[in-house]
């Protein structure tokens, strides 16, 4: 009797892979680029935590869920040594990912069309592992395999990352899912978009009337500003956020408990803020302690409960690798000083400080772009004239900044160099990246984005005629001339005349571009 069931559950679970599948092929969703899933960053934030992953120059990524390849193709580009690979179940995305990288004629990068339940051992190992919106969309046999392929796959050295949703914040959301299922409850025949459209428009029809009433219900404030949340995003994204099969939120402590039983340890959340407590005021880190017993994972959970959290990234390693991790929040200066930080937020936020050990961190943050420690100690001691100071306190406060989110940390910076005639060069698998997405409609499907997988936007086809061009180095008489031969640029005056203007005259914007973004090289 027990096996009859088992058996009627797999036959279920299968046909609602099979139903996921159909719901991507019929409505493709935009392949994004996610900084968070960056391999740098990946790298950079488990040797905080204690680790010693591979580094990201030469790593092999597998990425389960890929889509047309929009997070990956990124990352393969700026990494040319490195090894790519990405898995999906739909035919049509997989296609059309091999063909905007045929377009681009990378060769470190490759798209299979795969039930990820066919993955065993002879698939491979791989140094990093990206899940990124996948775990919480399918059946739980699907979740199980993705954990055992994190275990399989992974190298010993190897991270995981894995996206999911979790309560209790998923609480809010989960009204809109079970709102627009029950606005389509009588329209299964429909398209997928249709059913999209009708549920968002009940919704909106749903969050109008309830703002329209507020001396009524006064306090469904949070209620509103969790519709207006999920009503911003795209339709694509509505529909498989809201109306697949399957959306299956859990608590952090149940995804922990179920990694375990694949042999991995739970390392943290790419979210300092989501995993660490040394920042926070000791009154309440004291009352987090207390509740937690000093355990890891329970203190995981009651962040949660604390921050409301609706989604986790996190981050994933073998048992094997556990002893490593400094989940006392005990951090390495040695570690800290071989990698690069940038300031998160609006330059005009920071505020000057009397005390100069931050306002050292306040000023190298002020400046932009990547800095390191050793950028911040020489700012220091420019502060203090050389005086001695207690380095831990330096230490100290670039942690405090890095845990509040206000910087990011990597294992590579920003190559900004500045155009230099006769030497500047892009490489080749920039040039045609940018020209796939620019000028060969890739734009429907993936976006360009950077060494951090960041998303570049204001790239147009001026970028990609000099890019090509400086496959080899050239002067910039050799770029003033092919603009004026080739490019078509217009003005429009503030009366509304537009004015045609030469090819050259944005030729210097396009290589300040080029140089602000990382893509000219001097080798």
């Amino acid at each position: 009797m027990k096996m009859r069931k088992t058996t009627s559950m797999k036959k279920k679970e299968v046909s609602t892979i099979e139903k996921t599948k159909d719901s991507y092929n019929e409505l493709v969703y935009h392949s994004k680029s996610f900084g968070v899933t960056s391999v740098n960053s990946l790298e950079a934030k488990a040797r905080i935590w204690g680790l010693d992953p591979v580094p990201v120059a030469e790593a092999r990524v597998l990425e389960l869920g890929c889509s047309m390849g929009g997070n990956i193709i990124g990352q393969a580009v700026h990494h040319p040594k490195g090894t790519y690979v990405g898995v999906d179940l739909s035919a049509s995305q997989i296609d059309i990912g091999n063909q905007l990288i045929q377009s681009m004629e990378l060769q470190n990068i490759t798209l299979l069309e795969r039930d990820i339940m066919s993955i065993d051992a002879s698939f491979g190992t791989f140094d990093y592992i990206i899940v990124h919106g996948i775990w919480s969309w399918v059946p739980d046999m699907v979740k199980d395999k993705i954990l055992e392929i994190c275990d399989v796959n992974l190298s010993e050295r190897g991270v995981a990352y894995v996206s999911y949703n979790v309560y209790p914040g998923w609480h809010r959301l989960s009204q809109v899912r079970e709102m627009m299922k029950y606005a389509i409850r009588d329209d299964q025949d429909m398209g997928l978009l249709e059913q999209t459209e009708k549920g968002i428009a009940f919704v909106e029809q749903i969050n109008s009337l309830l703002k329209k009433s507020e001396e009524v219900v006064p306090k469904l404030k949070w209620k509103t500003d969790s519709f207006d949340s999920a009503l911003a995003h795209k339709s694509y994204y509505i529909a498989h956020e809201y109306l697949e099969p399957i959306n299956d939120p859990v608590y952090i402590h149940e995804f922990i408990e179920r990694a375990e039983t694949h042999h991995l340890v739970y390392v943290a959340d790419t979210d300092f803020q989501l995993s660490a407590i040394s920042w926070i005021q000791s009154e309440k880190r004291a009352m987090i302690d207390a509740l937690s017993g000093g355990d890891w994972n329970t203190k995981e959970q009651i962040l949660d409960y604390y921050y409301d959290t609706q989604f986790r990234r996190s981050m994933l390693c073998h048992a094997s690798q556990a002893h490593k991790l400094r989940h006392q929040e005990e951090f390495l200066m040695s570690t800290l000083d071989e990698l690069y930080f940038i300031y998160t937020r609006r330059v005009e936020d920071l505020k000057d400080t009397e005390y100069k050990i931050e306002q050292g961190l306040v000023n190298v943050c002020k400046k932009g772009g990547f800095f390191t420690v050793a950028d911040y100690e020489r700012e220091i001691k420019g502060l203090l004239e050389n005086e001695e100071f207690p380095k831990v306190d330096m230490y100290s406060m670039l942690i405090r900044f890095l845990l509040c989110g206000l910087v990011a940390v990597f294992t590579e910076t920003k190559d900004v160099q500045p155009f230099q005639e006769g030497i500047s060069r892009v490489p080749k698998e920039s040039a045609k990246y940018v020209e796939t997405v620019v000028n060969r409609n890739g734009n429907e499907f993936i976006n360009v984005s950077d060494r951090f997988n960041d998303s570049i936007e204001g790239l147009h086809a001026g970028h990609v005629v000099i890019m090509n061009a400086l496959s080899d180095p050239k002067t910039l008489d050799e770029l003033y001339t092919l603009a004026d031969d080739v490019l078509t640029v217009n003005e429009t005056k503030e009366d509304g005349q537009v004015v045609p203007l030469q090819g050259r005259s944005v030729v210097d914007g396009i290589l300040a571009d080029l140089s602000r973004l990382g893509f000219l090289q001097h080798n």
